[in-house]
């Protein structure tokens, strides 16, 4: 029978997680390696709501983007997450940063819902070198230059997001930069290296202030919606290594935010 360990080591061999950042905890976090597995959930974080799913549907496993524990704890208590998962003998394998820069992970997920759309170029340049040929982001030609708010209207449509909020950096955009999740530490990188705009999300509001004095575009969509579909390619990825298991996204991985518009 597949066991916990089984779907860890696989992860581990097209995903390596020695691939993390110094400052991420990602990896078999919680569980026991050696249960079998006959059904997986995957998830963007590990919510609450997404351990109950996982307990009514009875998935040994949930494999998500967000680490369950990503800063140290002193302790586990049962109604934590951590103890809900352990007390109902469900297992926990987190990627995080090894997804967003794998060739396999969260750039090649941006890259095919944002292709068409904004008419990106199949070549780009990495936008954060991180060795072994991994990047965090990516920069990419446009096919034909487009205003900032066009851009930002094709953002949203295409990653489906509720809202968008841009800085319009008053040129047409001819060469942008796609990061997932927090991206704003990369505005000044995106433009050092030619970038007109950067698309990312959890952007705060003095990013939008030093980027409008620079002329440079940076198009907030969110830290779920850019990285939603992660749950999509983890899926496909272990259905086709473990065509035995039953692999489904979860219901109830969904925006934590709710909007007025």
């Amino acid at each position: 029978m597949t066991t916990v360990r089984d779907i860890y080591n696989f992860i581990d061999s097209v995903i390596p997680f020695s691939t993390q950042e110094s400052w991420d905890n990602s990896g078999f976090l919680a569980g026991d390696p050696d249960m079998g597995v006959h059904r997986i959930i995957t998830a963007l974080d590990i919510t609450n709501k997404v351990i109950d799913e996982a307990f009514y549907e009875n998935a040994e496993l949930i494999v998500s983007h967000h680490p369950i524990i990503f800063t140290p704890i002193k302790s586990v208590m049962a109604n934590s997450p951590v103890g809900r998962m352990i007390n109902a003998e469900i297992s926990a394998i987190c990627t995080h940063t090894p997804f967003d820069m794998s060739p396999l992970g969260m750039n090649k997920g941006l890259y095919e819902l944002l292709s068409e759309p904004l008419g990106l170029s199949e070549d780009y340049a990495p936008l954060e070198e991180t060795g072994e040929g991994l990047s965090v982001g990516r920069i990419y030609e446009l096919k034909a230059p487009m205003s900032a708010e066009e851009a930002a209207k094709r953002a949203k449509s295409a990653l489906g997001c509720s809202a968008v909020r841009f800085s319009d950096g008053g040129r047409e955009i001819s060469k942008i930069a796609v990061s997932s999740g927090s991206g704003g530490s990369f505005v000044v990188l995106a433009q050092k290296k030619g970038a007109d705009a950067l698309i990312s999300g959890d952007f705060k509001h003095d990013a939008f202030i030093d980027s409008g004095n620079e002329g440079f575009t940076i198009i907030d969509c969110g830290h779920f919606h850019t990285e939603r579909i992660f749950c999509g390619i983890m899926k496909k990825l272990l259905s086709e290594a473990f065509p035995e298991i039953q692999v489904t996204e979860a219901k109830s991985c969904t925006d934590p935010a709710k909007y007025i518009l």
